[in-house]
């Protein structure tokens, strides 16, 4: 048995290795799947640049230029280039977003103690076939850092709720803040953390632990609503206007449910009958959710922005067919409506909240749905299929291989 034991660690370990050189590779040859990694690489440059220089000028042109995101990364970038040269850093970022998987393992394995190890081990690869991951490790920006760091907050939830220890729900808020201090819209779920404060059942710890989130979280406060938010309103209203916010909720849910349906659907390939969803049995529930759809999609004019919107949303635009982007919406409400409950509705509000953009870019949603979904989430149908094993390894490779090779193909120039 320890033989046995050993050699599918042994086989899991050059499976694992050769996923890795697929992305070494991506590195080398500047892999663009996402579309926008190249081109994001190339407008920041002017932070690292002006970090480069000193703290005060690298501040500076973060502001003027109206970002509202942290500058942290930019900091460090510039910081390691003194003393480590581009292949280097390169090099060294691809083995960091190399981490993810792993601690996605980890995940799965802490979450699905029924599921077998060597199948949860196979379904944590996926992460490897994210366009949106892959042009990140390419070419170095900020979002596989804080997908790392947001990975381990989930780990380190997961681990409070087996041992209830106060220490470890300190550390997994830290390594959220850290998430949040690289891409901002993590800080959304410290919402989700501080609710689920009640399970320690200590007012003074429960005190001390909110004290503590909030002095970490201070510079990031002071960042973001004192000098960036007053630059703008007070002295750059013109720029002011060109910044991405000003979000439609509306969009932003519909937009969450198409790529809801998009990652999750693989998920239920082996259960994708009317019997198993039980759809017969809320047959009128789902009619009237339809025709609410449907005159959403008759008013709402949400096929008018040039980019964002996801896969489905791009689909409907290239056949000039905007009712798919509505279905695939509603097929994504009846699959989120199997896994709803009331610890699951936070996270959902969680993620749609986070992304308070006019655009709302795919890439913002990956790996991050996946990892909070499967991570955060309790019961629901997705939560079963994956500890039941009931789920299709070989199906959910081709969906999102297949979606990898046409991200590539899409944006190939």
């Amino acid at each position: 048995m320890i033989k046995i034991n050993f050699q599918e660690k042994i086989q899991n370990l050059y499976i694992y290795l050769f996923f890795l050189v697929s992305l070494i590779v991506s590195s080398y040859f500047g892999e663009n799947s996402s579309g926008g990694a190249k081109l994001d690489n190339i407008i920041t440059r002017q932070f690292v640049d002006g970090f480069s220089i000193s703290f005060i000028e690298g501040i500076n042109r973060f502001i003027n230029s109206g970002q509202v995101q942290s500058p942290i990364f930019y900091f460090l970038i510039s910081l390691f280039e003194k003393y480590a040269n581009q292949l280097i850093i390169s090099s060294s970022y691809v083995l960091i977003s190399s981490l993810i998987p792993i601690l996605f393992y980890i995940i799965l394995k802490k979450k699905f103690k029924q599921a077998d190890k060597k199948k949860l081990f196979f379904f944590s690869l996926i992460i490897y076939f994210s366009p949106y991951f892959r042009s990140s490790a390419s070419w170095v920006t900020t979002d596989n850092l804080a997908t790392l760091f947001f990975a381990l907050s989930i780990s380190k939830y997961l681990s409070f709720q087996k041992h209830k220890k106060t220490k470890e729900y300190l550390i997994c808020l830290t390594y959220l803040i850290i998430a949040a201090y690289i891409r901002q819209y993590y800080a959304i779920f410290f919402l989700f953390y501080l609710i689920k404060l009640t399970k320690i059942k200590n007012f003074k710890k429960i005190l001390f632990i909110i004290l503590y989130s909030l002095l970490l979280f201070l510079p990031f406060l002071i960042y973001h609503y004192l000098f960036i938010l007053q630059n703008i309103l007070n002295a750059n209203i013109e720029k002011s206007s060109s910044l991405p916010l000003n979000p439609n909720l509306l969009n932003n849910i519909l937009i969450f449910l198409s790529l809801y349906l998009f990652y999750t659907i693989p998920i239920y390939v082996n259960q994708v009958n009317t019997k198993q969803l039980k759809i017969n049995n809320n047959l009128s529930f789902y009619l009237i959710s339809l025709v609410i759809f449907l005159l959403i999609a008759f008013n709402n004019p949400i096929i008018s922005e040039k980019y964002g919107g996801g896969i489905f949303y791009k689909i409907s635009v290239i056949i000039n067919f905007k009712y798919l982007f509505y279905l695939t919406s509603f097929f994504g409400y009846i699959l989120l409506s199997k896994n709803f409950n009331k610890n699951n509705a936070i996270v959902y509000l969680c993620i749609i909240f986070a992304f308070p953009f006019a655009i709302i870019y795919q890439k913002y949603f990956d790996p991050l749905l996946i990892l909070s979904i499967i991570g955060l989430t309790k019961n629901g149908e997705i939560n079963k299929l994956i500890d039941n094993e009931k789920i299709n390894l070989k199906f959910i490779f081709f969906y999102y291989f297949s979606f990898l090779v046409v991200s590539n193909l899409y944006y190939l120039k």
